[in-house]
Protein backbone atom coordinates (compact mmCIF):
# COMPACT_ATOMS: atom_id res chain seq x y z
CA UNK A 1 0.00 0.00 0.00
CA UNK A 2 1.27 3.44 -0.93
CA UNK A 3 0.54 5.77 1.98
CA UNK A 4 1.32 8.91 -0.03
CA UNK A 5 -1.89 10.39 -1.38
CA UNK A 6 -2.53 13.79 -2.92
CA UNK A 7 -4.93 16.31 -1.38
CA UNK A 8 -7.53 15.62 -4.10
CA UNK A 9 -7.28 11.88 -3.42
CA UNK A 10 -7.69 12.48 0.31
CA UNK A 11 -10.80 14.59 -0.34
CA UNK A 12 -12.33 11.75 -2.38
CA UNK A 13 -11.27 9.22 0.27
CA UNK A 14 -13.22 11.18 2.89
CA UNK A 15 -16.27 11.14 0.59
CA UNK A 16 -15.90 7.37 0.26
CA UNK A 17 -15.68 6.97 4.03
CA UNK A 18 -18.78 9.12 4.54
CA UNK A 19 -20.75 6.88 2.17
CA UNK A 20 -19.44 3.65 3.67
CA UNK A 21 -20.15 4.88 7.22
CA UNK A 22 -23.74 5.61 6.11
CA UNK A 23 -24.06 2.03 4.85
CA UNK A 24 -23.88 2.87 1.16
CA UNK A 25 -21.34 1.62 -1.39
CA UNK A 26 -20.76 4.67 -3.62
CA UNK A 27 -20.34 4.52 -7.36
CA UNK A 28 -17.87 6.78 -9.13
CA UNK A 29 -20.90 8.74 -10.34
CA UNK A 30 -22.08 9.22 -6.74
CA UNK A 31 -18.66 10.45 -5.67
CA UNK A 32 -18.38 12.75 -8.70
CA UNK A 33 -21.78 14.24 -7.90
CA UNK A 34 -20.76 14.81 -4.27
CA UNK A 35 -17.44 16.36 -5.29
CA UNK A 36 -18.96 18.52 -8.00
CA UNK A 37 -16.49 17.20 -10.57
CA UNK A 38 -15.34 13.96 -12.18
CA UNK A 39 -13.30 11.97 -9.66
CA UNK A 40 -12.55 8.93 -11.83
CA UNK A 41 -8.83 9.72 -11.78
CA UNK A 42 -8.71 9.98 -7.99
CA UNK A 43 -10.70 6.74 -7.54
CA UNK A 44 -8.31 4.96 -9.92
CA UNK A 45 -5.31 6.32 -8.01
CA UNK A 46 -6.72 5.27 -4.61
CA UNK A 47 -7.44 1.83 -6.01
CA UNK A 48 -3.98 1.39 -7.47
CA UNK A 49 -2.36 2.57 -4.23
CA UNK A 50 -4.33 -0.03 -2.26
CA UNK A 51 -6.62 2.29 -0.31
CA UNK A 52 -10.00 1.16 -1.65
CA UNK A 53 -11.60 -2.00 -2.99
CA UNK A 54 -13.63 -1.49 -6.16
CA UNK A 55 -16.02 -3.81 -7.99
CA UNK A 56 -18.31 -3.56 -10.98
CA UNK A 57 -21.87 -3.83 -9.69
CA UNK A 58 -24.67 -3.56 -12.26
CA UNK A 59 -22.04 -2.33 -14.76
CA UNK A 60 -21.12 0.59 -12.50
CA UNK A 61 -17.73 0.99 -10.84
CA UNK A 62 -18.49 0.90 -7.11
CA UNK A 63 -16.30 1.33 -4.04
CA UNK A 64 -17.23 -1.56 -1.77
CA UNK A 65 -14.73 -1.11 1.09
CA UNK A 66 -11.51 0.32 2.35
CA UNK A 67 -8.55 -1.99 2.38
CA UNK A 68 -7.67 -3.31 5.86
CA UNK A 69 -4.57 -1.09 6.14
CA UNK A 70 -6.55 1.91 4.93
CA UNK A 71 -8.98 1.59 7.85
CA UNK A 72 -6.19 2.36 10.31
CA UNK A 73 -4.69 5.04 8.10
CA UNK A 74 -8.06 6.79 7.72
CA UNK A 75 -8.50 6.86 11.49
CA UNK A 76 -5.17 8.69 11.67
CA UNK A 77 -6.19 11.07 8.88
CA UNK A 78 -9.51 11.86 10.57
CA UNK A 79 -7.72 12.44 13.86
CA UNK A 80 -5.52 15.08 12.23
CA UNK A 81 -8.29 16.50 10.00
CA UNK A 82 -9.11 20.15 10.51
CA UNK A 83 -12.56 21.42 9.59
CA UNK A 84 -12.66 24.91 8.01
Amino acid sequence: MDFRIAADEQRVLFLVVDHLDAGSAPTVDDLSRDAGEDVSREVAALRSKGWILVRHIDDRLTVVALSPLAVTAVRNLFYGRREP
